[in-house]
């Protein structure tokens, strides 16, 4: 396991930092049972990380590995249920926010995934859920492949074999990890020899170059991990617990809209947020000029495998205050561009070694300590044509990330032309729900009239509370 990886998986363990990824499908017919296991069954075989289970050493110092698991069962990862009346988004909302806050079982794989028949119309919704330290959102793409077809029966030929089961207890572990430290320790030596040789080299040849770049990347860590707006009064609020809401836009409409102020997709889509949270503070008698915003960003080579996590991250003073849409824009995208280019940008990866191995309780101590963004967004581009998954087309998907001690995290995940958005949200923090979901809907309407008179927003759902699902 990488060390940022295992940085991750050390999180779950607080539910304050815990990092759970899941996704929310509407098929547009129930899949058949058989069909839909074998779907999965198929899958576990080629995605090696569906059977892998985490085994930690004895001994903190080195870091858990991923383990064939020797008691892998399918039928523990794999449920089956039905939606209540009138299985409309909400009530699949409300299965989200239930299936969000609950956490995997670190003895056995760290993926779940749910059947739910009863949607509106004979449709069927499935829900899948993993850790983080399994990959990022970009890696989930195409990690999940194996799952999605291009075509409603294509012929897959016949099942793989399964791979080889490995029984490594946690003694056993510290043991090889002890053993193979040697070389680990000259596998790094010689890495960071080799950059030490690089930067030496570059030193001889341009001592003054070389000053300005290691001056550079310190500036640009102090940015990065700087301050970037005060945080929200209105968004102060946290807690363990998680409501969701979700609605979809047209990409062509995101596209028209950017294209008039020379903006990019994810610029329409963050303005689209800020113009969403301006509306917001202001229904609130709290308006705020800005408020600190993280965004994702893709590290990924060619080269890099689908599981494991290679993503950075851009900090930005998100500036809800400013109505105009346009500027709103061009300002957003200066910031995300001036982020994108900061030679620090992967910082976190660098400091995963340290973080990885920090004893329990100072790594919850750093984790209080660390001041967090008010909002998280991440926009995760999926296929252009029609998806399938177990003989059923994929007519939708929500996308809800993390919410490690922020107020909310955006998804947007396009599809074969549609935009679907999801937020998984504190309520502590987003205490009105209703006004919350107007103010998406208006906040997205006043940004893609940049480019479409009368936008096509689709109807924004909000799961209920744990007390409005008890007295539903």
């Amino acid at each position: 396991m990488s060390a940022f990886d295992a940085f991750l998986y050390r999180g779950d363990d607080d539910p304050r930092t815990r990092a759970m990824l899941a996704v929310a499908f509407v098929l547009d017919r129930t899949p058949d049972r058989q069909h839909f296991i074998d779907t999965f069954e198929r899958a576990s075989r080629l995605i090696l990380r569906l059977r892998q289970k985490v085994v930690a050493p004895t001994l903190p110092l080195f870091l858990p590995s991923w383990i064939v698991d020797p008691d892998f069962d399918l039928g523990f990862h794999l449920r089956f249920g039905r939606l209540p009346a009138p299985g409309s988004l909400v009530e699949l909302l409300d299965a989200v926010q239930s299936e969000v806050t609950a956490p995997l079982e670190n003895d056995r794989p760290l993926w779940e995934a749910v059947l739910l028949e009863g949607y509106a119309g004979g449709r069927a919704a499935v829900i899948i859920k993993m850790s983080h330290a399994i990959t990022d959102g970009i890696g989930a793409l195409e990690l999940f492949a194996a799952l999605i077809d291009t075509a409603r029966s294509p012929d897959k030929g016949p099942m793989p074999p399964a791979p080889i089961p490995e029984d490594v207890t946690p003694e056993e572990l510290l043991r090889r990890s002890v053993a193979s430290a040697p070389a680990a320790v000259l596998h790094e030596a010689l890495q960071g020899g080799r950059r030490l040789a690089g930067a030496a080299s570059t030193g001889a040849s341009d001592p003054k170059a070389a000053l300005a770049a290691t001056v550079r990347l310190l500036q640009s860590l102090g940015r990065v991990f700087g301050s970037h707006g005060e945080p929200s009064p209105v968004l102060a609020g946290r807690s363990l617990r998680r409501r969701c809401a979700a609605f979809e836009v047209r990409l062509e409409e995101v596209k028209l809209a950017g294209k008039v102020v020379g903006a990019s997709v994810n610029d329409v889509y963050l303005g689209a947020i800020s113009a969403a949270l301006r509306r917001y503070h202001e229904a609130l008698g709290g308006p705020v000029a800005s408020l600190p915003m993280a965004i994702p960003v893709n590290l990924r080579t060619p080269g890099d495998p689908a599981a494991g996590n290679h993503f950075g991250a851009i900090l930005l003073a998100a500036p809800i205050g400013v109505k105009g849409a346009a500027e709103r824009l061009e300002l957003i995208g200066r910031a995300v561009r001036a982020g994108r280019a900061e030679p620090a940008i992967g910082a976190i990866g660098l400091l995963a070694p340290v973080l990885a191995r920090l004893p329990s309780a100072a790594l919850r101590s750093l984790a209080g300590a660390t001041p967090k963004p008010d909002i998280q967004a991440s926009n995760v581009p999926g296929p252009k044509t029609p998806i399938y998954l177990a003989g059923a087309r994929l007519e939708k998907s929500y996308a809800f990330g993390p919410v490690p001690g922020v107020a909310a995290m955006f998804t947007m995940q396009s599809i074969a032309g549609t935009c679907f958005i999801g937020i998984n949200y504190d309520p502590a923090a987003i205490t009105q729900a209703d006004l919350f979901a107007r103010c998406l809907a208006q906040g997205f309407r006043e940004t893609l009239r940049l480019g479409t008179p009368r936008p096509w927003i689709g109807p924004v759902a909000t799961s209920r509370s744990a007390d409005q699902e008890m007295t539903a």
